[in-house]
């Protein structure tokens, strides 16, 4: 009965010092704490998530294969290049740094290394443009001896996954036009047919009917919609950020996701450090919060980061409209309504993660924070045009592939996965 009474106040006593220990000792490891057999201690370790588009990609640390894509591994706190290849496919290469107990991720998407070609009109296209909200693009088409047409292309997705659909024709323009621009409304529901001459066809992209219209005031009333829409958005962010955009910088263009910024510094200036509270595992990168003229950014609203991409040139202030920033003296111009080569020619990816530019009959896209320049077409182009797909899976050019057999370029898809 004694060994009994004893027996269970050891068992007692052992519970109360195992389970407490046990639970600590998981607790570490969930927090990326491992052994360390050269100091024989347990050190805590940085948590590397490695993902790639597509996946199955091979994972280098510092030049030796560790694992695949994707997969989640424990290292010691430090710097790491970190490479992720897969055969047809461009590599990806990154040095990232790594924190105790912190989650660093390394998001890798692949481009091909040999890109496919599919021909989506077959009897020319001019004058192509994109749509403000990214999904649809106007072009141009205008065969003897019938007169200009204005078609709209639908980029997006279909419910079964089709993404090349055919051109739909919207409207049937005057003969003899000779069509200068192809002009968006703020919310993609309009364009205006600016010609050489002072009338201009304004259609909905819904319908088939065009109105006869003056271009001066219809610009003007975008213009100042559209600058309705950025002083919304401006108006979120810290009243310091907003001073100092506004006073130096110039072609802010937004991020499809709305959390980055690309523009273009006009003057002198630093962004403040710490806006807002840095959050654990934050692109370690370096930034460059010095403003320098001419110099492209991209400031990261979600991390509080800037991040210098190229060298631009300053360009030239919009007239403001008069719509001034909550008790400042200072105004902000509207985004551009036309297609413009500010930024260095960079613009958004729809990601929100990449910045896509065309350069010398090139298309090259790269991440955010200037890493990982591809290019992912080098050949014929037209006017330096590249719309991307909203799904990110091709992008669009114009082209004239063979100017033997025809003097009018086509556009073109671009595979990229």
């Amino acid at each position: 009965m004694q060994k009994t009474v004893t027996l269970r106040i050891l068992l007692f006593v052992a519970g109360l010092i195992l389970v407490p220990s046990l639970t600590y000792l998981v607790i570490l490891f969930a927090r990326g704490y491992r052994p360390d057999p050269s100091t024989k201690t347990i050190s805590p370790t940085g948590l590397l998530v490695a993902t790639s588009n597509p996946d199955g990609a091979q994972i280098y640390i510092n030049g030796t294969l560790l694992s695949a894509t994707n997969t989640t591994t424990n290292l010691s706190p430090g710097h790491y290049e970190v490479e992720i290849k897969k055969d047809g496919f461009q590599p990806w290469k990154k040095t990232l740094t790594l924190e105790p107990e912190i989650v660093t991720r390394a998001s890798a998407t692949l481009f091909p290394s040999v890109p496919s070609l599919k021909a989506i009109t077959s009897s020319g296209a001019a004058i192509p443009s994109l749509s403000p909200d990214g999904t649809h693009v106007a072009f141009i088409q205008s065969t003897q001896p019938t007169s200009p047409r204005l078609y709209l292309l639908d980029l997006t997705e279909s419910p079964l996954g089709l993404i090349n659909r055919e051109p739909k024709l919207i409207s049937n323009l005057p003969a003899n036009w000779r069509v200068a621009n192809l002009i968006w409304s703020p919310n993609s529901r309009q364009i205006l047919v600016d010609t050489a001459s002072s009338s201009a066809y304004l259609v909905d992209t819904s319908s088939t009917t065009s109105t006869l219209t003056v271009t001066s005031t219809t610009l003007a009333n975008w213009l100042q919609r559209q600058t309705l829409l950025d002083f919304q958005k401006l108006s979120t962010l810290s009243p310091i950020l907003v001073e100092t955009l506004a006073t130096s910088s110039a072609s802010l263009v937004w991020s499809p996701k709305e959390n980055k910024l690309l523009y273009t510094a006009t003057a002198s200036a630093y962004i403040p450090d710490i806006l807002k509270k840095p959050l654990p595992g934050s692109n370690s990168q370096p930034q460059q919060r010095y403003l320098i003229p001419s110099r492209v950014y991209v400031y990261d609203l979600e991390e509080d980061r800037n991040f210098s991409i190229d060298e631009g040139t300053v360009p030239t202030p919009s007239p403001s409209l008069g719509l001034s920033l909550p008790k400042k003296s200072k105004t902000l111009a509207a985004s551009p309504l036309l297609p413009t080569t500010a930024n260095a020619g960079w613009s958004w990816f729809p990601d929100s993660g990449h910045l896509i530019k065309v350069n010398d009959k090139q298309v090259t896209i790269m991440e955010y924070d200037s890493t990982n320049p591809t290019v992912v077409y080098s050949g014929p182009m037209e006017n330096s045009y590249a719309f991307p797909y909203p799904s990110g899976k091709q992008v669009l050019i114009l082209s004239n592939l063979n100017p033997s057999l025809s003097s009018q370029p086509n556009l073109y898809a671009v595979s990229l996965r």
